[in-house]
Formats: C-alpha cells, structure tokens, sequence
C-alpha cells in the first residue's frame, strides 16, 4: 500500500504573535495567518486530497478548513496529534520561561515541569499514523494539519533517524505556519520527501514532481 501524506503546520496564532507558549492550550488563527493558508490551498489545489486528520484544538481545526476549502471532505480530529504538552509553563509567556524551555528542547524532555518528553509524542504519533493507515486505501492523499514541535518528533519516530543527527539540522528542526512537508508511505515504510515548503516552494515542487 502506499499513501502520501501532507503535513500542515497550523497558521500563525494570537498566541504565536503575543511569545506565548502554546502546546496543548489553544488560540485562535490570527487574521494575518489567513492569506497564507489561502496560498497553500491553491498550491494543492490538483492535489487530490481524499482524507483529512487533525489535531482537536481549533487551530489546527480551522486551518484544514481553510486548506480543504470547498472540498467535500469530512475533518477527523485525533487526540494522538496533539502538540507536546510543556506542562507548567504551557501558556505562558517564552521570556519568562527561557530556561525551562532551553532544558526542555536540549533534551527532549519537559517531563521534569509536568509535560511530555519526546518518547511520549513518538509513541502518540506512531499510533496517530497506524489509525490513519488502517483507515486509508492504496494511492490515498491525506492531509494532516497539526504542530510544530510534533513534527520534529513525529519525523524521530517514522524515519528512524538519530535524535543527535536529526536535532541539528535545521531543515528537520521544525516548520513554519502554513508550510506543507510531504511524507510517503509504502509497505511499512516512510520517506520524507520535501521539507517544509511554503506555498509558493510547494507550487513549484509539485510542479516538478508531477
């Protein structure tokens, strides 16, 4: 069986623009956020995108949305999509908190401040993507529209990659709002085929590709 997956960060939040934490509590898109949402629905717009997975926090909700557009495609939310949670300082602001985050993200662990460390989210992701498989057919376009910091983690889980190696390079490190990664799927395995794009690298990609 092979499926393309095509992963979402959600766009930019009233959180993102104000520093503010923002694991598993949630914020609305602000609306600066929309038009690059809009660009990256017409960058897959020949895409035939026959699935869709969610985070449930109404970011991530709101951008599949705006991605799918007018296409007649159920959202199917996945508690195992969720962000990392950075437990006490979830929520507060990134100045105050510098050095729990610096620990944290050194060391893939915000256990020690009541959050998840990078084990926890792997073993959510993998669950995440055996439920999307087991739901998909072969030649499945899924679209997943979710985190920035689950992405890291999620890419440690599927490719098998070393944490060391996969944590300084930056095209792995993270993904900006609204930009697309695509991952592939066949027989058990996972590739990563482009980094984060944004709408118009993705447009050309696609391009090339097809």
């Amino acid at each position: 069986m092979k499926i393309t997956f095509y992963y979402v960060r959600h766009g930019r939040t009233e959180y993102n623009k104000a520093g503010i934490i923002q694991g598993q509590v949630d914020s609305p898109l602000c609306p600066e956020s929309i038009h690059v949402l809009e660009d990256t629905r017409e960058a897959l717009r020949d895409v035939n995108i026959t699935q869709c997975y969610t985070s449930p926090y109404r970011r991530a909700v709101d951008t599949a949305r705006i991605v799918l557009g007018d296409r007649d495609i159920p959202l199917v939310p996945l508690d195992n999509l969720k962000e990392i949670s950075f437990g006490d300082i979830d929520g507060k602001r990134h100045v105050e908190h510098g050095r729990e985050l610096f620990i944290g993200h050194l060391t893939d662990n915000f256990r020690f401040i009541h959050g998840e460390s990078a084990s926890d989210v792997k073993a959510r992701a993998r669950k995440a993507f055996n439920r999307m498989i087991a739901s998909a057919n072969d030649g499945d376009n899924i679209l997943i529209a979710c985190h920035g910091s689950y992405y890291r983690y999620m890419l440690y889980e599927l490719l098998g990659k070393n944490r060391l190696t996969m944590k300084f390079d930056p095209r792995y490190y993270g993904i900006p709002n609204g930009a697309v990664s695509i991952i592939s799927y066949e027989d058990g395995t996972f590739n990563l085929l482009c980094y984060p794009l944004n709408a118009k690298e993705l447009t050309e990609f696609l391009v090339n590709r097809y």
